[in-house]
């Protein structure tokens, strides 16, 4: 591994878990996993299953990149640029030295997190 790169991180997971939340964004699960900040971008589209989905793989993944299974998930937030650019955020605060970059399908979402 590149002495630059701490932890990798990697996940999919597929859409159709998350079409049960496509009208309701206060289910408990949700609530529990995601920030409102996540929950106002995911619900901004008209389906937020693929968004609920890239967005929970993107926190996944991080979790798995930073080799810290004390954190909880909730502690990760996924913040979007104008740009639509994914950007790390834990306890509030940007982490600059991790980069994640999620993508979607009809079917699957899948997220990449490098810790530097």
């Amino acid at each position: 591994m590149n002495k630059n790169v701490k932890g990798v991180g990697i996940d999919a997971v597929e859409v159709q878990r998350f079409f049960p939340f496509k009208r309701s964004r206060g289910e408990r699960f949700l609530v529990n996993n995601f920030t409102e900040k996540e929950l106002d971008y995911c619900y901004a589209f008209r389906d937020p299953s693929a968004h609920l989905a890239g967005t929970f793989a993107a926190k996944e993944a991080i979790w798995k990149a930073l080799g810290n299974s004390k954190m909880l998930q909730s502690a990760i937030e996924i913040r979007r640029e104008k740009t639509g650019a994914p950007r790390v955020w834990i306890k509030n605060r940007h982490q600059k030295s991790i980069f994640v970059s999620i993508s979607h399908t009809a079917t699957i979402a899948m997220a990449i997190a490098i810790k530097q």
